[in-house]
């Protein structure tokens, strides 16, 4: 499935670009390895590709900040995961 190939390739690159933390990476690759088991996730997928994609180390120094935490991406991985 595309979106979670999509998945994998936003968070690799966010390891590789970014301070993106390696233990958010493991759990998020772990998504992206069984898109069969998540596809009921799809929408939360989407959401969580979009927050990797506006991860920031400082999330949340600005008044008008639109960068994502490490704690708003582990919530929604959490709602992943949990049936």
């Amino acid at each position: 499935m595309k979106l979670f190939e999509q998945l994998r390739r936003i968070a690799l690159q966010q390891n590789e670009d970014s301070e993106f933390p390696t233990w958010l990476l493991s759990d998020i690759l772990a998504i992206a390895d069984k898109p069969d088991r998540y596809t009921d996730k799809v929408q939360l997928v989407k959401q969580l590709i979009t927050q990797i994609g506006n991860y920031d180390t400082y999330a949340g120094a600005g008044c008008f900040d639109t960068s994502v935490s490490a704690e708003t991406i582990g919530i929604t991985i959490r709602q992943i995961v949990t049936k």
